[in-house]
């Protein structure tokens, strides 16, 4: 994962409140264990609409994208299937 992902100067529009919950959930991201890791997405999306708060489409697109800069192609295409996986899970929550 990228550990300088708060720093990149794309993230500067974002809402501050959103940053802080993103920083929140990769501290405790960097330290699960796999298993764990999946329950933390959840928990992020649940502490996001308890605040009010939601990511864009093109925020969520910028996010990927910075964190997946440096994985390997195994990485990478783990993350993708996450966040497919996400995607159909917010839709059909949203059905």
């Amino acid at each position: 994962m990228n550990q300088t992902w708060n720093s990149d100067p794309r993230l500067r529009r974002m809402d501050p409140r959103k940053l802080q919950l993103l920083d929140q959930f990769f501290a405790q991201l960097s330290n699960a264990p796999s298993s764990q890791k999946l329950p933390l997405f959840l928990e992020l999306n649940r502490k996001l609409s308890a605040s009010g708060l939601a990511f864009s489409p093109e925020e969520r697109s910028l996010l990927f994208t910075i964190l997946t800069e440096n994985m390997s192609p195994g990485e990478q295409k783990q993350a993708e299937l996450i966040r497919d996986l996400a995607a159909r899970l917010s839709k059909n929550a949203h059905s």
